[in-house]
């Protein structure tokens, strides 16, 4: 046998080596002086403010101040302490390069409870918001609280506060702000869970189905309850436009309405 062909499969050995070692990719590592580090180039003000959020908790085994402080959610930034303006590590917001589900991935490895696992099927998750659209992380001011209201949650963003601004106490029986006897008032998250999808539980907390409660009940409304029980359908698929306006059922019903006037026989005819 000639010396190439004894050399063949020597080099045939030595790539499969060189490409398998080269398709290996290290995993990212966590800088060496964690927060210490992140805070000589980011400790501004602003950044600052979350000391006084329940992240700073170090004494909570589950916070990030307990694990990799900033790296437990801005990922390894080893390289990126090294080469800042050329490697950047994991971002939040609106305006990020890193994906939305990067994002929300990073926020939901510790907040899966209180029905935060059915995130992707609530409207909010369906939409593609980012968790920071409502929950400033670094602003104790603007961290949503359970339950939502006017001036602090729903209108944070921009989102819905037309629509609130259209839901006066006076017209709507479950609006914004109206009260509730001696429970308070009425809240976005009192009735909507942001968090996850279209549910009766919250309706059921004040108006539980219970043979008293539909012994006082029309002949009409137990007999639609009685078909909503037996085919599962949410309360809200008949109960709309009790809280606030819906503009697209209004102007169908509307429509529909005109529609049947021009349409209805003259007087007399």
């Amino acid at each position: 046998m000639g010396s190439a062909a004894l050399a063949r499969p020597v080099v045939a050995a030595a790539l499969l080596l060189l490409f398998g070692a080269l398709s290996v990719r290290a995993e990212p590592e966590y800088a060496n002086e964690g927060a210490k580090g992140c805070l000589d180039c980011h400790g501004n003000e602003r950044v600052m403010q979350i000391v006084k959020t329940a992240h700073a908790k170090r004494e909570d085994p589950n916070t990030p101040a307990a694990q990799k402080a900033c790296e437990s959610c801005h990922g390894p930034s080893k390289t990126h302490s090294r080469f800042p303006m050329q490697v950047a590590n994991l971002h939040f917001g609106k305006q990020s390069k890193t994906p939305v589900e990067v994002q929300n991935k990073i926020c939901l490895e510790c907040h899966t409870k209180d029905g935060r696992e059915e995130w992707h099927a609530s409207a909010h998750g369906f939409e593609k918001l980012v968790c920071s659209t409502c929950h400033g992380i670094h602003d104790p001011a603007s961290v949503v609280p359970a339950e939502a209201t006017v001036s602090q949650g729903c209108k944070v963003a921009g989102c819905h506060d037309k629509l609130m601004a259209d839901s006066e106490p006076t017209a709507f029986t479950h609006a914004v702000g109206r009260p509730i006897g001696d429970q308070g008032q009425v809240t976005c998250a009192g009735c909507h869970n942001p968090h996850g999808p279209l549910s009766s539980t919250r309706c059921l907390d004040c108006h539980p189905q219970t043979p008293e409660a539909r012994a006082k009940e029309s002949e009409k409304a137990r007999r639609f309850h009685d078909v909503a029980d037996e085919k599962g359908t949410e309360c809200m698929r008949c109960h709309k436009a009790l809280a606030h306006p819906i503009k697209p059922l209004d102007e169908a019903i509307a429509k529909e309405a005109a529609k049947a006037a021009r349409e209805a026989p003259a007087p007399g005819s």
